[in-house]
């Protein structure tokens, strides 16, 4: 297909992507398809020869919309990823800027130009940034294995896998998920394989501004991203997060719906194709 994808290793499985194809309509209706699941699947197999990865393989998938700059929905892959930026004042609202195109990893040079458009309208002098070398939070790691090393060493009322995990997803903010298992021991609970523990859901709802079950198990943590971890699993964490965020019993039940509707794998529904769709395995 003249296009790249990658087999990355991931917590004992594998993230294949990406797709890239046309999508049009309503942004909140986009949803993976099991048509891109099965060419996904194809592509892998030809390329590999060996013909034994298959649909029942598949635990979890994701996917995005990306804007695109150029009017075409062909050959998406193709497209320039490239970001634009249009001072509206041509068009007479002399206080609005806007962005179209751009992507996760060039999102902070856009964000840098666009404030110097903002500080030009507001008259003042463009600062430097600052950005450009600030570390996002529990980033500052001069050296991952040795940080990795001093997290096993200092922490001994923990298990292995659960300090590895803690380590590498939450950097040096790891301690204060250790912190709160420490204070209640109920938190301490070991949720899966790779040591993920009760207390990541309190920190997700208290300083992560979780709001939703699907926020808590998708994209706070990783303990609904293999696959569904089974309705026992899904109700403990609305349990834990329930308190917190003022949940009734109608509310959890809600929540709990809503996280088995985004954790079932695609069937045949169609997307139709003007923004590019990436998906993953």
């Amino acid at each position: 297909s003249g296009r790249h994808f990658f087999l990355i290793p991931w917590r004992r499985h594998t993230i294949i992507g990406t797709t890239d194809k046309p999508f049009e309509g309503n942004p909140d209706e986009y949803r993976v398809t099991r048509q891109s699941i099965l060419e996904l699947i194809d592509e892998v197999n030809a390329s590999f020869g060996d013909g034994k990865l298959s649909y029942a393989d598949v635990l979890h998938t994701f996917g995005g919309l990306r804007p695109l700059v150029e009017n075409q929905t062909e050959e998406t892959y193709k497209c320039s990823r490239k970001y634009e930026i249009y001072d509206n004042a041509s068009d007479g609202l002399k206080g609005l800027i806007t962005v179209e195109g751009g992507k996760y990893t060039t999102s902070r040079k856009l964000a840098e130009n666009c404030l110097k458009i903002v500080e030009q309208k507001l008259g003042r002098k463009p600062g430097r940034s600052v950005t450009a070398g600030r570390h996002l939070a529990g980033c500052d790691i001069r050296d991952m294995n040795t940080f990795l090393d001093t997290v096993q060493r200092d922490n001994k009322d923990f298990d292995g896998p659960t300090l590895e995990y803690l380590g590498r997803n939450y950097g040096t903010e790891y301690a204060a998920v250790l912190d709160l298992a420490r204070t209640n021991s109920n938190l301490a609970e070991v949720l899966n394989e790779d040591g993920e523990i009760m207390a990541q859901v309190v920190y997700a709802v208290t300083r992560e501004m979780a709001r939703t079950l699907p926020d808590i198990v998708l994209r706070r943590t990783g303990i609904a991203t293999l696959g569904h971890p089974g309705e026992q699993m899904l109700r403990k964490v609305a349990a834990v997060a329930a308190p917190l965020l003022n949940w009734d019993s109608e509310r959890i039940e809600k929540e709990i719906e809503q996280t088995n509707v985004l954790l079932r794998i695609p069937g045949d529904e169609k997307s139709s194709g003007h923004a590019a769709r990436a998906e993953h395995l």
